[in-house]
């Protein structure tokens, strides 16, 4: 029996975690943002319950991209140096450490898929602040996985902690809000569902090729073509304008391109593509 600690269990990535990769020979070790609400460091604490599990898969981020500008110090502490305070932790019990990291690392200049070998710039604090945390596991952990995720979407999770691009389309369409969506800016939508099937596959599989991978569903879109893609399946009609990057103000620059490229996760696990991801999530939330 593998135990497997997710700690940050109740987002929608966690809560995901839990449900598809529990089995027989899969224990789940779920552990709460209740448990440590004191302070964020104190998950560093909470793990430590465990010393001999198998895996510690790491959930938590602080993801809020424009309140990163105003708060870099618990960007920095979250995404940073909790981070490290894991990957020392892993290394001591020779525990696999599974991290998730973001397409942010990314500077969005390049007009193609970025490869995990393509050198990262982060335009803003979270970029920033979740590089320092890849390299953290990268110097402290010894056995690892560093996973670039994505526009997530998942079906789970507490709403108030975790509303996607997609349910805020969903929400502006059955409200009769008119639409205005980015239609220069691409990106690798990624369901939460997807990641955490692959996640089960290398547990269950005893996979150890570690690294850093891209972790999304295959192909590409731009914020537009998603919300289309969206009212599309569900055969909704409602107002939605195309955009540019240009013509939205956000208090952090953003990349306009940082579609990922999955290819080398495909030695691992082979993602489906996008869209066939969003419709299932669609369905089982009951959209369509």
């Amino acid at each position: 029996m593998k135990k497997v600690i997710v700690l940050g269990a109740t987002g929608q990535l966690g809560q995901d975690i839990q449900t598809e990769t529990a089995s027989d020979t899969i224990e789940i070790i779920p552990i709460t943002r209740t448990e440590f609400d004191a302070d964020i460091m104190d998950a560093a604490e909470a793990v430590k319950q465990f010393p001999h599990a198998d895996y510690l898969i790491n959930c938590i981020a602080y993801h809020k991209v424009d309140e990163c500008e105003d708060n870099p110090e618990n960007s920095f502490k979250i995404n940073t140096q909790l981070v490290k305070l894991l990957s020392e932790f892993t290394a001591r019990q020779q525990m696999t450490f599974v991290h998730f990291s973001t397409d942010y690392v990314f500077d969005g200049y390049d007009k193609k898929p970025y490869i995990e070998q393509d050198y990262p710039g982060p335009l803003n604090v979270y970029g920033n602040s979740k590089l320092a945390g890849e390299m953290a596991v990268k110097a402290y952990a010894e056995k690892y996985f560093i996973f670039r995720v994505s526009a997530l979407f998942g079906a789970k999770g507490i709403s108030s902690w975790n509303v996607n691009f997609v349910e805020k389309m969903i929400d502006a369409a059955q409200k009769k809000i008119p639409l205005k969506v980015i239609d220069d800016q691409f990106t690798s939508p990624t369901g939460t569902k997807d990641v955490a099937v692959m996640l089960k596959c290398i547990i269950k599989n005893n996979i150890d090729k570690y690294g850093l991978y891209h972790a999304v569903n295959s192909g590409e879109c731009s914020w537009y073509q998603f919300a289309k893609k969206i009212f599309d399946i569900c055969s909704i009609n409602t107002e939605i304008e195309p955009v540019s990057y240009n013509q939205f103000h956000t208090h952090a620059k953003r990349p306009q391109y940082c579609s990922l490229d999955n290819s080398k996760l495909g030695s691992i696990y082979k993602m489906r593509n996008w869209e066939d991801a969003l419709e299932d999530y669609l369905k089982l939330k009951g959209y369509c």
